[in-house]
């Protein structure tokens, strides 16, 4: 799940690019174990995930630091279909 700003900059970069051409994708784990591409660690950095599921924030170490946030894997590849931005 990328932003629909970054598809759009992916599917410009494979039309444009060069052949050989490499996309990067930080590629996190659903809950139900689909892998989704998101700029962010927190899905609230990059999606509007905090509107759609208000009380659904928890908090995780993240590199020895708790983080609150929305995390993918606390959801489910559907319920992040209703947060694309």
């Amino acid at each position: 799940m990328a932003t629909y700003s970054s598809f759009a900059a992916y599917s410009l970069a494979l039309l444009t690019g060069p052949p050989d051409l490499v996309l990067w994708c930080d590629v996190q784990l659903t809950k139900d174990g689909a892998g989704i591409c998101s700029l962010d660690i927190k899905l609230d950095n990059s999606s509007d995930i905090a509107n759609v599921y208000k009380d659904k924030q928890k908090s995780y170490l993240v590199n020895g630091v708790s983080t609150n946030g929305w995390f993918s894997i606390d959801f489910t590849l559907k319920d992040l279909a209703n947060v694309i931005s």
